[in-house]
């Protein structure tokens, strides 16, 4: 059964729609007067204890008193194909009244428009909040592996995990190999980060990509620190803050279309943290919420936590990150092709 967490209401909630009624908050009247006494329900896209599980838990903990009537925050994790269901979900399947937000990974959104997989949604017609931080893709290894370079990875077959197809954890190491020559051989079936963390450990693993930089920071940074966990490359558009010194992938692209390839499969990391309501929310309830959210993140409470637990803020709001799906989508088909054939099916 998904697990379901609840972040309760305020108490102050009476003022803020004393203030909203006084003039003093302008907002769309009926949307206002919707989310009274509701509960709004963010669907995670990973088992709890990853990076998409703590960025959502941070955002339920602190966006429901930035939206007038401040309906309680359920969090409710919903975990498959990489991803691919609980971005379905919210497209399909999930009420359009406002009440149900997405946690959408930018990789579904790049597979289906390349025509990969998750063909039946269509990236431009969410109705997207925002996303609350550009990441990059890392890949460690375990200081058994022999891994400590790029120039390894291209010499032995090194064993890494991911849950499905559909997930960042099978996408960019595919890529990366067809673009780059590197020997990943993925292994599917794994949960979580959690879970290919004690494969590691275990030595079922070798290594792991499609963990992001904040994930591994935040939740794995003692094994950084130990040496048992070694970064080697990071996929992304710039380097992670705290892993400045670790080598972007594209970096050892040997001609401008291997660059090309990489570059537009790894432009989503800009994105790595979206939210979205499903297409044909209320308009209204749209731009109540995506103020919310981007009030979410000068929120002096949400970024103390952020600090305490080692993650990132660096956020898109709703507008530009709807112009970069658009940019995703618009992409020339020579290159879309190109991209589609180095992430493989």
């Amino acid at each position: 059964m998904p697990q379901v967490t609840r972040f309760h209401r305020p108490a102050i909630a009476a003022i803020a729609g004393l203030a909203a009624a006084a003039g003093l908050i302008a907002l769309p009247a009926h949307a206002a007067d919707f989310y009274a006494g509701k509960q709004v329900k963010i669907v995670v896209s990973s088992d709890s204890g990853g990076g998409y599980d703590t960025y959502s838990r941070v955002l339920g903990r602190h966006m429901g008193k930035h939206i007038p009537g401040m309906p309680a925050i359920i969090i409710q994790n919903m975990p498959g194909g990489g991803g691919l269901r609980a971005a379905q979900f919210t497209y399909k399947a999930a009420p359009k009244d406002g009440t149900v937000i997405g946690n959408i990974r930018a990789s579904n959104m790049l597979d289906s428009i390349l025509g990969i997989r998750g063909t039946d949604i269509d990236p431009t017609k969410y109705e997207w909040l925002g996303s609350m931080a550009a990441d990059t893709d890392l890949c460690s290894f375990w200081h058994t592996s022999g891994v400590k370079s790029f120039d390894d990875l291209l010499k032995k077959e090194v064993l890494v995990g991911a849950s499905g197809k559909g997930a960042q954890a099978y996408s960019f190491p595919n890529a990366i190999n067809r673009v780059l020559g590197t020997k990943f051989k993925i292994i599917l079936g794994y949960k979580g980060a959690a879970d290919r963390i004690l494969a590691l450990e275990r030595g079922e693993l070798q290594g792991n990509c499609g963990i992001n930089g904040s994930t591994t920071v935040s939740n794995y940074g003692q094994l950084l620190k130990q040496g048992k966990l070694i970064p080697v490359i990071q996929s992304g558009v710039a380097p992670y803050p705290a892993l400045k010194d670790v080598p972007l992938t594209q970096s050892f692209a040997r001609t401008e279309e291997q660059r090309d390839i990489l570059e537009a499969i790894f432009s989503q990391m800009a994105i790595a943290r979206t939210y979205a309501f499903p297409p044909g929310t209320p308009r209204d309830r749209v731009a109540v919420v995506a103020k919310a959210f981007d009030l979410s993140m000068k929120d002096e409470g949400l970024l103390a936590e952020a600090k305490k637990v080692k993650i990132d803020i660096s956020p898109f709001g709703s507008a530009d990150t709807a112009k970069l799906m658009a940019k995703l989508a618009a992409m020339k088909p020579e290159v879309k092709a190109k991209a589609k054939a180095a992430i493989g099916q």
